[in-house]
């Protein structure tokens, strides 16, 4: 029977644990695919169509694959292979690799402008990665969140996430990711006018900014050049556009030296710079580039290809209006936000309201207990104030007893001496009545003499209780039949024999009358 539970038992942990990739290529993919993307592009690009692979090593090599080419810079079309990744990964729970999973499957709905869907999904990995340690991770998570509220113009929320993705990509210690994101702030402070903030940003990208190149290095120039345009340096600012037009053109380069070719009136330059930035991904850039490629078409009188690019602007005007909801964009990320504080704050009154709740019960199963062990003391105090004065009554009554009983022996005591001292008086032996009575008076009020005599005959226990009772050594004599110097002698043995001491019969009387003079006076 017992092994039969075991038995159930594995079986259950073995129904109910989460299945862990074995693939050695998935593991090593995993290591690197943060610090070299390519190489997990090229490792992992053969095994897409395999089919051999287990339900883990498919949700693992959906991951890498999708997260390499993402931060290789390439898109993927379709999220059917992400898509079996987080199917896989909220069933398990692995918040670490379904938060991964969620932001790469964000950014393709991004791109298939699901704009909704991939906001909510991206603040979904946001929350899974709130408490991550992995700085790689959130870096990306963050740079992705601050370019999505960049295109939309949300610049609080854009400095927002790359402020938290520069930390992240400090503690990684990684110089081109601290460059990168120095360079979106620097460039999203130029977008709102604040040339300061364009300066302090591009000037602490300026230690890392040598080591770099291509589009990083293109963009931190372009950065300078703009800081210069802005301060009246412009000759300067064109020499740097035009280095970082040799390294890697970008939009936002082109569209400062167009404004360059204007200011210096050469409109050819500037118009083959509009032509290029026709298809820029920026919305504004393109349009802005659009009005003024028209306009310049309109002044040399080419009705047909101003009329063709008015076209063209019209196509980008409602493509932006099907893709774009920025304010929704907003609201949402707002909303979500919201409700997640809202949540959380419904934890915390949830979780105060149940301490509380214990806290009362505890208090209450304190003071009830409390209240019992006051009761249970109240209750022994009591007998104990019983007993003690049925203890003290007794005593009392035994102390009243014990004097009676010292009364009366004293009093037989004095009667018996009495009746001695006068058979002595009359010459006459003391009757074996009184002899006995004084030996029972005596041994009565102390059992320690009896000890002491015991050792003794009758006649030497008469001698030594009557010296006791102080009665003269020819009373003494006379009442035990013998002469004075009889008495006096044995008086001088008792001492050596009871106390062994020598000395005279006064010695004698004064020892056994010292340790027995209580007696005397009572």
């Amino acid at each position: 029977m017992i092994s039969l539970s075991f038995l159930f038992l594995f079986l259950y942990i073995v129904s109910c644990s989460h299945e862990q990739a074995q693939n050695e290529q998935l593991t090593k993919a995993e290591r690197i695919v943060y610090s070299q993307p390519d190489s997990v592009v090229r490792m992992l690009a053969p095994n897409y169509t395999d089919t051999t692979m287990t339900l883990a090593d498919r949700a693992l090599y959906g991951l890498l694959y999708t997260e390499a080419l993402h931060r290789s810079g390439l898109s993927v079309e379709s999220d059917s292979l992400i898509r079996v990744s987080r199917d896989y990964y909220e069933h398990w729970g692995d918040d670490e690799h379904l938060a991964r999973t969620l932001l790469h499957h964000a950014i393709i709905l991004y791109k298939q402008q699901q704009t909704h869907e991939a906001v909510l999904t991206m603040k979904r990995a946001e929350k899974l990665a709130s408490n991550s340690h992995e700085l790689a991770f959130l870096w990306y998570l963050y740079s992705v969140l601050g370019d999505v509220n960049d295109n939309v113009g949300n610049s609080t929320q854009t400095l927002r996430y790359y402020k938290k993705a520069l930390s992240a990509a400090r503690g990684c210690k990684n110089n081109l990711w601290i460059v990168q994101t120095l360079n979106n702030i620097a460039m999203t402070f130029d977008m709102l006018g604040q040339q300061d903030s364009l300066k302090y940003y591009t000037n602490q990208a300026k230690p890392y900014a040598a080591n770099t190149d291509g589009e990083v290095r293109a963009t931190y120039l372009v950065n300078q050049a703009s800081y210069l345009l802005g301060t009246g340096r412009q000759t300067t600012a064109k020499q740097i556009l035009m280095e970082s037009m040799l390294i890697s053109p970008t939009d936002r380069g082109s569209k400062l030296l167009a404004d360059i070719y204007m200011q210096e009136k050469d409109t050819v330059s500037a118009v083959e710079q509009w032509y290029r930035l026709t298809n820029s991904i920026s919305p504004d850039v393109a349009i802005q580039s659009y009005r003024l490629l028209i306009d310049y078409l309109n002044r040399r009188g080419d009705k047909d290809n101003a009329a063709e690019y008015s076209q063209r602007l019209n196509e980008v005007y409602h493509g932006l209006y099907e893709r774009h909801d920025v304010a929704g964009i907003i609201d949402l990320q707002a909303q979500y936000d919201e409700q997640q504080k809202e949540r959380q704050q419904y934890r915390l009154t949830i979780f105060m309201l149940s301490t509380i709740i214990i806290l009362i019960i505890t208090a209450i199963i304190i003071i009830k207990y409390s209240r019992h062990r006051i009761d249970v003391l109240n209750t022994r105090f009591v007998e104990s104030q019983q007993q003690y004065k049925l203890t003290r009554s007794e005593l009392t009554q035994m102390r009243k007893q014990k004097e009676r009983e010292q009364r009366e022996n004293s009093h037989q005591m004095k009667e018996v001496v009495s009746r001695l001292h006068a058979s002595a008086n009359k010459g006459k032996p003391a009757t074996d009545e009184d002899s006995n009575d004084l030996a029972q008076l005596s041994y009565a009020q102390s059992p320690e003499l009896r000890e002491l005599l015991s050792v003794l005959n009758s006649k030497e226990q008469m001698v030594c209780l009557l010296t006791i009772q102080n009665f003269l050594p020819t009373e003494i004599a006379t009442l035990t039949i013998s002469t004075p110097q009889t008495i006096t002698n044995t008086r001088v043995r008792l001492l050596k024999k009871l106390f062994d001491e020598t000395g005279g019969a006064k010695d004698f009387d004064n020892i056994i009358k010292t340790k027995f003079n209580k007696y005397e006076k009572n």
